[in-house]
Protein backbone atom coordinates (compact mmCIF):
# COMPACT_ATOMS: atom_id res chain seq x y z
CA UNK A 1 0.00 0.00 0.00
CA UNK A 2 1.18 3.36 -0.79
CA UNK A 3 0.96 6.60 1.15
CA UNK A 4 -2.15 7.79 -0.62
CA UNK A 5 -4.09 4.68 0.20
CA UNK A 6 -2.86 4.71 3.80
CA UNK A 7 -3.94 8.31 4.50
CA UNK A 8 -7.72 7.57 4.58
CA UNK A 9 -7.06 4.50 6.71
CA UNK A 10 -4.91 6.50 9.14
CA UNK A 11 -7.57 9.20 9.27
CA UNK A 12 -10.25 6.57 9.94
CA UNK A 13 -8.18 4.94 12.71
CA UNK A 14 -7.48 8.38 14.19
CA UNK A 15 -11.24 9.16 14.34
CA UNK A 16 -11.87 5.80 15.98
CA UNK A 17 -9.18 6.52 18.58
CA UNK A 18 -10.78 9.93 19.21
CA UNK A 19 -14.13 8.22 19.76
CA UNK A 20 -12.53 5.70 22.12
CA UNK A 21 -10.83 8.57 23.98
CA UNK A 22 -14.19 10.33 24.36
CA UNK A 23 -15.74 7.15 25.72
CA UNK A 24 -12.90 6.78 28.20
CA UNK A 25 -13.41 10.37 29.32
CA UNK A 26 -17.09 9.61 29.97
CA UNK A 27 -16.13 6.48 31.88
CA UNK A 28 -13.48 8.43 33.84
CA UNK A 29 -16.12 10.99 34.88
CA UNK A 30 -18.42 8.18 35.96
CA UNK A 31 -15.67 6.63 38.06
CA UNK A 32 -14.97 9.99 39.63
CA UNK A 33 -18.61 10.19 40.63
CA UNK A 34 -18.62 6.67 42.05
CA UNK A 35 -16.81 6.34 45.35
CA UNK A 36 -13.72 4.22 45.40
CA UNK A 37 -13.46 1.18 47.66
CA UNK A 38 -11.23 3.15 49.97
CA UNK A 39 -13.80 5.92 50.25
CA UNK A 40 -16.52 3.35 50.90
CA UNK A 41 -14.40 1.75 53.62
CA UNK A 42 -13.64 5.14 55.12
CA UNK A 43 -17.36 6.01 55.15
CA UNK A 44 -18.13 2.60 56.61
CA UNK A 45 -15.57 3.15 59.37
CA UNK A 46 -17.00 6.61 60.09
CA UNK A 47 -20.52 5.20 60.22
CA UNK A 48 -19.32 2.46 62.59
CA UNK A 49 -17.66 5.02 64.89
CA UNK A 50 -20.84 7.08 64.91
CA UNK A 51 -22.91 3.98 65.68
CA UNK A 52 -20.53 3.04 68.52
CA UNK A 53 -20.83 6.54 70.01
CA UNK A 54 -24.63 6.43 69.77
CA UNK A 55 -24.74 2.90 71.23
CA UNK A 56 -22.51 3.96 74.12
CA UNK A 57 -24.71 6.98 74.82
CA UNK A 58 -27.80 4.76 74.75
CA UNK A 59 -26.16 2.34 77.16
CA UNK A 60 -25.47 5.21 79.52
CA UNK A 61 -29.04 6.42 79.27
CA UNK A 62 -30.37 2.91 79.85
CA UNK A 63 -28.14 2.60 82.92
CA UNK A 64 -29.52 5.89 84.26
CA UNK A 65 -33.04 4.68 83.55
CA UNK A 66 -32.39 1.40 85.35
CA UNK A 67 -30.92 3.24 88.35
CA UNK A 68 -33.90 5.60 88.43
CA UNK A 69 -36.30 2.68 88.23
CA UNK A 70 -34.48 0.95 91.10
CA UNK A 71 -34.72 4.14 93.18
CA UNK A 72 -38.48 4.31 92.51
CA UNK A 73 -38.91 0.65 93.47
CA UNK A 74 -36.94 1.16 96.68
CA UNK A 75 -39.01 4.26 97.47
CA UNK A 76 -42.21 2.31 96.94
CA UNK A 77 -40.95 -0.44 99.22
CA UNK A 78 -40.18 2.10 101.97
CA UNK A 79 -43.61 3.66 101.59
CA UNK A 80 -45.29 0.24 101.70
CA UNK A 81 -43.34 -0.70 104.84
CA UNK A 82 -44.35 2.59 106.45
CA UNK A 83 -48.02 2.10 105.52
CA UNK A 84 -47.96 -1.45 106.90
CA UNK A 85 -46.34 -0.23 110.16
CA UNK A 86 -48.91 2.56 110.46
CA UNK A 87 -51.69 0.05 109.78
CA UNK A 88 -50.43 -2.20 112.59
CA UNK A 89 -50.11 0.77 114.94
CA UNK A 90 -53.56 2.05 114.02
CA UNK A 91 -55.05 -1.41 114.53
CA UNK A 92 -53.44 -1.60 117.96
CA UNK A 93 -54.72 1.89 118.82
CA UNK A 94 -58.24 0.97 117.70
CA UNK A 95 -58.18 -2.22 119.80
CA UNK A 96 -57.02 -0.25 122.83
CA UNK A 97 -59.61 2.46 122.23
CA UNK A 98 -62.31 -0.15 121.70
CA UNK A 99 -61.32 -1.91 124.92
CA UNK A 100 -61.37 1.41 126.81
CA UNK A 101 -64.76 2.36 125.34
CA UNK A 102 -66.11 -1.09 126.09
CA UNK A 103 -64.94 -0.73 129.70
CA UNK A 104 -66.52 2.72 129.98
CA UNK A 105 -69.82 1.47 128.54
CA UNK A 106 -69.75 -1.53 130.89
CA UNK A 107 -69.18 0.81 133.87
CA UNK A 108 -71.95 3.12 132.64
CA UNK A 109 -74.31 0.19 132.30
CA UNK A 110 -73.38 -1.02 135.79
CA UNK A 111 -73.89 2.50 137.17
CA UNK A 112 -77.22 2.77 135.38
CA UNK A 113 -78.25 -0.61 136.74
CA UNK A 114 -77.31 0.55 140.25
CA UNK A 115 -79.25 3.81 139.79
CA UNK A 116 -82.27 1.91 138.50
CA UNK A 117 -82.08 -0.45 141.47
CA UNK A 118 -81.93 2.48 143.91
CA UNK A 119 -84.78 4.12 142.10
CA UNK A 120 -86.78 0.96 142.39
CA UNK A 121 -86.06 0.84 146.17
CA UNK A 122 -87.01 4.50 146.55
CA UNK A 123 -90.24 4.02 144.63
CA UNK A 124 -90.97 0.87 146.61
CA UNK A 125 -90.60 2.79 149.92
CA UNK A 126 -92.82 5.58 148.74
CA UNK A 127 -95.64 3.34 147.81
Amino acid sequence: MDQENLAPLIEFIGKKFDQVDQRFEVIDRRFEEVATKGEVRAQQAETRRHFDVVAEALQGQMQLLAEGHQAVVEGQERILERVERMERELGAMIRISYAELDERIRKCEQGLAAVQERLSHVEARQS
